[in-house]
């Protein structure tokens, strides 16, 4: 469990700070839509999080680390009969709730709710919802790792309301602490038999290179350059 009075002054200030850094839209292009089946089950669209990296930017004071309050979450405007996604009715109470999430990361709500264990939940909203969580990679942490580049956290959406939906699908966020190119690892911009030497190198002394190259060298997306990463490596090269 993390330090969570620490926690908890900290991010007041820095969720106030990315309140004035980005006002409430009415649908944010980049946020993770909430709607449902017609079989009245939840389910998301817009930002898919399986299918992206969000780099988050480095952040200091009373903790350090790396954090931020994008992508949101947004209530589904128009249903979408064509592909199963309606909008939520009356009654609805979103909450996430997570699944599993990778040592040292958290989500923060705007009311200083922390989750970082499983079940743990954070209301949403309801049938208008629209909000923002801080996602924090916490560096003061005691079971924070410098070499890992990569936290997958994992949740699922539950309905605590009188609608009844059945939960979500989990679904995993993969935030970075850097950004890279995977498999460019010799930093020349393409992706050939030349990345070979400089993958290995990574692989024989992580600790010595930067978390950029530690980051090329992650090929598998579990957040380490280990040999782990050697067989999607290949496959990479070979379907170049």
């Amino acid at each position: 469990m993390c330090h969570r009075s620490v926690i908890v002054a900290a991010t007041a200030a820095l969720a106030a700070a990315l309140a004035l850094a980005e006002p409430a839209r009415a649908q944010h292009t980049g946020d993770v839509v909430v709607g449902r089946t017609s079989a009245g089950r939840l389910r998301i669209g817009g930002f898919i999080p399986d299918q992206n990296i969000v780099v988050l930017p480095p952040v200091s004071g009373l903790f350090n680390g790396w954090s931020d309050n994008n992508p949101g979450f947004d209530r589904l405007v128009t249903s979408e009969p064509e592909n199963d996604f309606h909008t939520l009715q009356s009654g609805v109470q979103v909450r996430i709730e997570v699944v599993s999430v990778d040592p040292a990361f958290m989500a923060v709500s705007s009311s200083l709710v922390i989750i970082d264990d499983p079940g743990e939940r954070i209301l949403l909203g309801g049938s208008t919802l629209h909000a923002h969580l801080t996602w924090l990679i916490n560096s003061n942490e005691p079971d924070f790792d410098p070499l890992k580049v990569l936290w997958r956290a994992t949740f699922r959406l539950v309905d605590t309301g009188s609608t009844g939906y059945a939960p979500s699908d989990p679904f995993t966020f993969y935030f970075a602490s850097t950004a890279c190119d995977r498999g460019d690892c010799n930093g020349d911009t393409v992706k050939d038999s030349l990345d070979v030497q400089a993958f290995v190198d990574i692989l024989l002394d992580p600790a010595a290179r930067s978390a950029a190259e530690r980051c090329s060298a992650d090929i598998n997306q579990d957040g380490y350059a280990t040999l782990d990463d050697a067989s999607a490596f290949v496959d990479m090269l070979l379907a170049m």
